[in-house]
């Protein structure tokens, strides 16, 4: 395959022409010997073979002798004598990207003149960052690389790592070849290091043959990694000695310091690709024993702490977790999200006693007023002035410290841990009441946090206090605003998760059934952006009301042809507003459809299109709306009775959001109607 740009010649010295010799000798050798295998066999295939195989070793010849040839032209660029220098500059320059490698290793000579000589040739050296064989995306993506900054070329380089099907692999090679900054070079292989190993075998061998091709026998950090994900291809597995070798090294050059672009942090960065993969190719042994033989590294900042704890505990690692804590108890004793982290990995790991109670410990953490266990579920009164006096704290002070809390209770949703966000909660809605934004805030998302649980009773019951004083209070209705909240979507949730419960009794008589009727519409009526309010006015079903049938047929029409009419203009708006804008916009809409009809009833194959559209749209950078867009797309493939691909796409988007429970019930549903 055509690779980059080939060099011109360079101007023959001696030793060259002594190289062309030897050459000209061994493929007259190699032409004698074909001419004996003439008479051995077939005239026409021992040709093609002989001239193949003296083609090789010409240009095996022909590279050792450039080899050498560029390593004394780099000499050269140390030389006294100006003349020498400018001169080998110029032959250097004529070699082009043949002598890429050798530039790059010069610029750690010892000589600071060859250094500066040879970090200036290399970055002249002109480089198609993408042939013609590439596809179009990667083309497009592409053009003009070389032009942009270094901020702007990772922007592109994160592009081609989303690209599906292995369709961006041979360019990130490439890219982490022959990419000047070492941190663009490293990321570039990072992104194909990520890539899953394909089943097929002759699809493996193609994409290690690519890789290959690309790489060649370069000796840089990142290129030997790519070698290394190779072999794996090759094999078609993870070698975890392989990868503890490639760690190894970067370990030594880290504990020697030769190389100031090689960091503890740099390091850890690549453990962490490695030890993903390694779990997601079943080695997840491996890939603790990894990670756990590496966490000195680990700086003993609590942030540093905190993101590694964090990481750890999404890839469910939570030896190495409990390994910190009792490395750092003084650091995690002081910081409430780093023992809950702790508390985390004990209890998930099935030592239940030791995670609770280091999940009190950090409860206790910058301690709210007045609040102990016993008293969170009647803690719905602020603290008097004396009960603040206690611990020294003004009413900004207490603010402050219920924020905290709500950042931590926030974090442990995200994480699943409800019981103790719930308690979280709890205490900031006893300790702030509803004058304050993080009180009000904390009672909306204690809500939340019931409805996600099927809870809608204590939903209600949480959020009573709000839309009892949104409804005799205008001033509050206007605080409410200037904290950028809605007081009819309060009212909306109230009334809908009011409906929720009465439908969830059991049974369910007619009366509550005509009660949740009406707190269904009211909700709708109040925010009709919110379709799951509409979906479980469609999915009530009373024969005895055709009035109610027709009515919710009459609205789920209109909702359907306005979202219809939404996606047509922002489909034709494309050039009237700014591409993140227009991805998310049509997005959200493309998505809003799918789910919607799915639910219901409509198009079920444009539902699925559209959903699919909008995955297009979607990023890994945001793995909530992901997730929440691969939800769709199982629904739709449910609702055209494609069982098992609303499988895969349903566990796909707990991949993003694993501790989702209206997803985990999805999924039970769809594999329920599979069995």
């Amino acid at each position: 395959m055509r690779l980059l740009n080939l060099r011109t010649q360079p101007a023959i010295k001696a030793d060259a022409f002594k190289a062309v010799a030897i050459a000209l000798a061994v493929i007259l050798s190699c032409q004698s010997a074909s001419v004996v295998a003439v008479q051995q066999s077939d005239s026409e295939q021992s040709n093609q073979s002989s001239t193949d195989h003296s083609a090789q070793v010409s240009k095996a010849s022909k590279g050792s002798a450039n080899t050498q040839l560029i390593a004394e032209l780099i000499n050269k660029l140390g030389s006294d004598s100006y003349a020498t220098r400018i001169r080998a500059r110029d032959q250097l320059k004529a070699f082009g990207l043949e002598a890429f490698d050798a530039l790059y290793e010069a610029q750690k000579h010892d000589d600071s003149e060859i250094q500066s000589a040879a970090r200036y040739l290399q970055t002249s050296l002109q480089v198609n960052w993408s042939n013609e064989t590439d596809p179009k995306q990667v083309r497009e993506i592409l053009y003009e690389y070389g032009a942009q900054n270094a901020t702007d070329r990772l922007a592109r380089i994160e592009l081609l790592g989303r690209l599906p099907d292995f369709m961006g692999v041979e360019a990130l090679a490439r890219l982490s070849r022959f990419d000047r900054e070492v941190e663009l070079s490293r990321r570039a292989a990072m992104l194909v290091l990520k890539q899953p190993i394909p089943d097929e075998r002759n699809k493996r061998l193609m994409l290690a043959e690519k890789i290959q091709s690309v790489i060649d026998d370069n000796s840089r950090d990142s290129v030997n990694w790519l070698r290394t994900y190779a072999a794996d291809l090759v094999d078609g597995r993870y070698e975890p000695t392989r990868w503890q070798d490639v760690v190894i090294t970067q370990r030594q050059k880290v504990d020697i310091g030769v190389d100031p672009d090689i960091t503890a942090e740099s390091v850890l960065k690549l453990i962490k690709v490695i030890a993903t993969r390694a779990i997601e190719e079943d080695e997840r042994q491996s890939a603790l024993d990894l990670v756990l033989a590496n966490l000195d590294l680990i700086s003993p900042a609590t942030k540093d702490l905190a993101d590694q704890s964090d990481w750890a505990i999404t890839h469910e690692l939570y030896p190495f977790v409990t390994e910190l804590y009792q490395r750092h108890r003084h650091a995690f004793a002081m910081n409430a999200e780093l023992l809950y982290s702790a508390a985390q990995a004990f209890r998930d790991n099935g030592q239940v006693e030791e995670g609770n109670q280091l999940a009190m410990d950090a409860f206790k953490v910058s301690p709210l007023p007045d609040v102990t266990v016993e008293e969170l579920d009647d803690a719905d009164v602020a603290p008097s002035e004396e009960e603040k006096a206690k611990l020294g704290l003004t009413d900004h002070q207490l603010e402050d410290v219920a924020s905290s809390h709500l950042a931590v209770a926030l974090q442990l949703k995200m994480r699943g841990q409800f019981d103790w966000a719930e308690r979280e909660y709890r205490a900031i809605v006893g300790n702030c009441g509803i004058e304050t934004y993080v009180g009000i805030r904390s009672r909306i998302n204690l809500s939340s946090l019931f409805a996600e649980q099927l809870n809608h009773a204590d939903a209600v019951k949480t959020l009573a206090p709000l839309v009892d004083r949104i409804e005799r209070d205008q001033e509050f209705v206007k605080k409410l605003l200037a904290y950028d909240m809605l007081s009819q979507f309060i009212q909306s949730e109230y009334h809908f998760r009011t409906a929720m419960a009465l439908l969830a009794k059991e049974p369910v008589s007619q009366e509550d059934l005509e009660q949740a009727k009406v707190k269904l519409q009211t909700a709708y009526n109040q925010d009709s952006g919110n379709i799951d309010i509409l979906i479980q006015m469609f999915r009530i079903d009373d024969p005895n009301d055709q009035d109610w049938q027709t009515q919710v047929a009459r609205q789920l029409k209109q909702h359907i042809q306005a979202s219809s009419e939404a996606i047509r203009r922002y489909e034709a708006s494309k050039r009237a507003m700014s591409d993140d804008r227009y991805r998310m916009l049509l997005g959200e809409k493309y998505n809003e459809y799918a789910w919607l009809v799915a639910n219901t009833k409509g198009d079920y194959q444009q539902a699925l299109r559209y959903s699919q559209q909008s995955l297009k749209l979607s990023s890994d950078d945001n793995p909530t709306q992901r997730a929440a867009r691969l939800d769709t797309c199982a629904r739709c493939y449910f609702a055209i009775g494609d069982i098992e691909n609303a499988i895969v796409t349903q566990k796909e988007a707990l991949q993003y959001d694993r501790n989702s429970l209206p997803m985990i019930r999805q999924l039970a549903e769809f594999e329920a109607a599979l069995n």
